[in-house]
């Protein structure tokens, strides 16, 4: 879809047309450009009663009111925690003024300090965090808030889809999607030893749950990492109940449910279900990965 709807000035006011003809009126002191599939704009009018200081001038400046606003000029709305009613004017918007411009479905609002995500059809999809950042599985973005640990400043992680679902709570170090399987792992003991590794189906439903570390998960087949007297891999397998120890000091998990298993030693590429082991040649194994990016 081609960008259709553009601003236009009139009684130093701004508004909006589509094919000469306009569809919002002058009625705002700035905009900006409609995004890519002309569902959302950022605007903002002046608000007379709201006064900030320049920080280059040290001058009082007259604040902006933001607002987001659909082609039939309905502002978007947002429900804040700790917020009875609905908001609809926004505050410093201006590091997100490029953020809804692109083709995708999504974009970002700033409220009170907190990001939240927003569908542009204007549905609401999150509460506020302190980042929301898309994961590199396509349909789930990674959620996070600061926390402080032992006087430090820590930044904990979750994970929503995109319709809004909240799988897991910002409470890991870090968190993986199996895309293979529908699971998503997560690592917490970082943090705090009392905390346990967890895996969550798509649904957010706690599948499984582990005081190791928890190096890589399926459904049914789980790589957990212990690092004293030696640094050994141990896969649990659900169906057969059975566990097993390999030594390593790298896991990368492959596809169908095979992983390369790096060690001082040697490397091998190892079928987790089966135990099969296939000794892997770090030259050769470096060249082809090499012709590949090539």
């Amino acid at each position: 879809m081609a960008q259709t709807i553009f601003p236009f000035r009139e009684n130093q006011k701004w508004g909006y047309q589509e094919k000469n003809k306009t569809i919002i009126a002058a009625e705002y002191d700035t905009v900006f450009a409609f995004d890519k599939t002309n569902r959302i704009a950022l605007v903002a009018n002046k608000n007379e009663f709201n006064k900030v200081v320049n920080p280059l001038t040290g001058e009082e400046e007259i604040a902006f009111d933001y607002f987001y606003i659909d082609h039939k000029n309905n502002k978007i709305k947002l429900l804040a925690e700790h917020f009875p009613d609905s908001m609809y004017t926004f505050p410093d918007q201006q590091e997100l003024q490029s953020n809804y411009m692109d083709s995708s479905d999504y974009f970002k609002a700033l409220f009170q300090n907190k990001l939240y995500l927003f569908a542009k059809n204007g549905k609401q999809l999150s509460n506020g965090y302190d980042n929301i950042t898309v994961a590199k599985t396509s349909g789930f973005f990674e959620t996070e808030n600061n926390s402080e640990i032992d006087k430090k400043i820590i930044r904990m992680k979750g994970l929503i889809d995109s319709t809004g679902l909240m799988l897991v709570k910002c409470r890991y170090n870090d968190v993986a999607i199996n895309q293979e399987d529908s699971v998503v792992y997560c690592c917490s003991a970082v943090y705090n030893t009392k905390a346990n590794d967890d895996v969550y189906n798509y649904k957010g439903k706690l599948i499984y749950t582990n005081k190791k570390h928890i190096e890589f998960s399926s459904r049914t087949l789980h790589v957990l990492k212990t690092y004293e007297p030696e640094e050994l891999f141990i896969i649990e397998n659900d169906l057969t109940k059975e566990n097993y120890e390999v030594s390593g000091n790298g896991f990368y998990y492959l596809k169908n449910n095979k992983a390369l298993i790096v060690n001082k030693d040697n490397w091998f590429i190892l079928d987790l279900k089966t135990k099969k082991r296939q000794k892997v040649d770090k030259e050769i194994y470096f060249s082809n990965l090499y012709k590949m990016l090539e």
